[in-house]
């Protein structure tokens, strides 16, 4: 099990999405770095913001690497609370719904976006694959 938006998370959503087959077929035309950002909530133990890098391209993730928000280079950015990327993660909430919601707060171009919902809601799908331990359940 693995605490969201860690190194160790970052790595196994990594392995997810490389061995998922529905990711590898939904985002073959996709080719551009994502970033996933959670707000800092120091209840919960993230004292600052962090961000997630997926170097991703072609149904592959070449990279996951954890970031201070400020170093993100990829065009397009997710940032979302704690409980919008558990809701997300856990299946309760669509991602692109949050989106279009503002509950995800979303930097790029919506178009390509939409162009490849596919791939965005099958990358969701292979997060839901990461054994994940939420630090706000009781262990």
């Amino acid at each position: 099990m693995h605490r969201p938006f860690t190194r160790a998370w970052a790595d196994a959503l990594r392995e997810a999405i490389n061995s998922d087959a529905t990711y590898k077929s939904a985002a073959a035309k996709w080719t551009w770095p994502v970033a996933l950002v959670l707000e800092a909530d120091p209840a919960l133990g993230y004292e600052e913001p962090v961000a997630v890098e997926l170097a991703l391209d072609r149904g592959t993730c070449h990279a996951a690497t954890l970031v201070a928000p400020a170093a993100i280079t990829a065009p397009f950015t997710l940032r979302a609370a704690y409980p919008v990327w558990k809701q997300i993660v856990t299946g309760s909430l669509d991602a692109v719904t949050a989106v279009t919601m503002g509950q995800v707060k979303f930097t790029g171009a919506l178009t390509t976006l939409l162009l490849h919902v596919n791939a965005a809601k099958a990358l969701v799908g292979a997060a839901r694959l990461v054994p994940t331990a939420f630090p706000d359940e009781a262990t």
